[in-house]
């Protein structure tokens, strides 16, 4: 019990680590519990490329080596940023019914997903296969385990998937002495509760109140589903959805000129979470140049470009570690990266489209996308979620294309669970799309 408890403190404590990130002025005008989340992301997104920079140059991990670098950096931000010019988020407004019941939905969706994360009834097996050992075998070895990572019997254990989740677990275990087995997986919500406030602040400038009360519903109750019956609990998949989603409602929700530091800092922790998360990034900055570009401005180009430079980065100090200790560099393919087997095209098709469902009769995929079709001439708008949310289901079938055998079961066992962020993305776009304000209401300057 006391091991629980401290392992989720050291959770939440990653807040503290990133709490600069809560003065930047794009942050500062929102709610306490956004600005929490901002800060929590931000930490796990500097512990990550802290603790891997250690592990590189040989450094041992510790609670005060890892924090004291990271408070000392949050404070100089937030000393830098507090007089810095902030717009308001603007007053909220009494909540009617459609917000009191969006809340009652919300409300009902989180309980459910801690109940049944916390009962162990949706845990990952890849928590227990990988997640989980490689974060008990950097906690034990004060750093990344290289030994580990070349171990040819831990194959099983991605052992080049990028570092965020098995590090913020490290963290937890050095604090608790342990990795405390059953408590993971509950706090596995936590990325997904702490998306919430932030969703629906951001919403609420560009489609109001009760409309951005209505998405954030549909999105808690969509995800919470989803993330219970893809058996997530403990996974990587909560950590990638929080990153994903916070970047692509901030980007859809952006004035002209808007700092964008947010959804960078958070598409580096989509990079930095999971092989995915890097082609998530392509396709973000994809649909942002695709969104901007009719006004031909050369600075939207760099501005997009800069969204996928800097998560680059920051994989690049991940990649560079493995170097350092002879590991493969890079992510393996499945099979030779050139060589598809089309015999399987409609099998995957079929069996992708299959398991859409998300838990829930594939009903928020109907109902955005039929949102999307009926405001189809207005695409663009919503290009930086349109593009994650279609280009990541070919990238997941072109990966499943390189089975020489039978795909069916691999789709199976994770597509459920890699969908999550396309589903995301799609609820997204349609809350904008069907319920969208001019954005020159909120045209201001360009920010710090």
């Amino acid at each position: 019990m006391q091991g629980g408890v401290l392992f989720f403190a050291a959770q939440a404590a990653l807040a503290l680590l990133g709490a600069g990130a809560a003065w930047h002025p794009r942050v500062r005008g929102l709610s306490l519990p956004a600005r929490l989340s901002v800060a929590w992301g931000a930490g796990a997104v500097a512990l990550t490329i802290e603790a891997t920079a250690y592990s590189l140059v040989g450094i041992r991990w510790s609670i005060a080596n890892l924090a004291l670098p990271l408070l000392v950096l949050s404070a100089a931000a937030a000393l830098a940023w507090r007089r810095a010019p902030v717009k308001p988020g603007g007053p909220f407004a009494r909540g009617g019914a459609i917000a009191g019941s969006a809340f009652a939905v919300g409300a009902a969706a989180v309980l459910y997903l801690l109940v049944c994360l916390g009962s162990s009834a949706a845990t990952s097996v890849d928590y227990l296969l990988f997640w989980g050992v490689k974060a008990v075998r950097f906690a034990s070895n004060r750093g990344i385990d290289a030994s580990f990572l070349r171990f040819p019997y831990a194959i099983h254990a991605s052992l080049d998937y990028p570092p965020l989740v098995p590090i913020v677990h490290a963290w937890g275990c050095l604090l608790a002495g342990q990795l405390p087995w059953t408590a993971v997986p509950p706090v596995s919500a936590l990325p997904l509760v702490a998306a919430i406030p932030i969703v629906w602040e951001r919403l609420r400038r560009r489609i109001g109140e009760q409309g951005a009360a209505a998405v954030a519903a549909l999105w808690t109750a969509a995800i919470s589903i989803s993330a219970v019956y893809s058996f997530s609990g403990g996974g990587a998949e909560p950590m990638i959805v929080f990153f994903e989603t916070v970047a692509v409602v901030w980007l859809l929700t952006e004035s002209d000129g808007e700092s964008r530091f947010v959804p960078v800092l958070f598409l580096c922790g989509a990079a930095l979470t999971k092989v995915e998360g890097l082609a998530a990034v392509v396709l973000v900055a994809l649909g942002c140049w695709v969104r901007d570009r009719r006004r031909g401005s050369r600075r939207d180009a760099a501005r997009a470009l800069g969204l996928l430079l800097v998560p680059l980065a920051a994989v690049g100090v991940w990649f560079l570690y493995q170097r350092s200790r002879s590991l493969e560099i890079g992510y393996r393919a499945h099979g030779d990266a050139l060589v598809v087997y089309l015999d399987w095209f409609g099998t995957v098709v079929r069996e992708l489209l299959r398991n859409l469902n998300a838990g829930s009769f594939w009903i928020p995929w109907a109902f955005a996308a039929a949102i999307v079709l009926w405001r189809i001439r207005s695409w663009r708008a919503a290009a930086p979620a349109l593009t994650l949310a279609i280009g990541l289901l070919a990238f997941l079938a072109f990966d499943y294309l390189h089975d020489k055998d039978d795909p069916t079961e691999r789709i199976g066992w994770t597509a459920p669970r890699v969908t999550q962020s396309a589903l995301s993305a799609m609820i997204l776009a349609a809350g904008v799309l069907s319920l969208s304000r001019s954005p020159a209401s909120d045209a201001e300057a360009p920010s710090p």
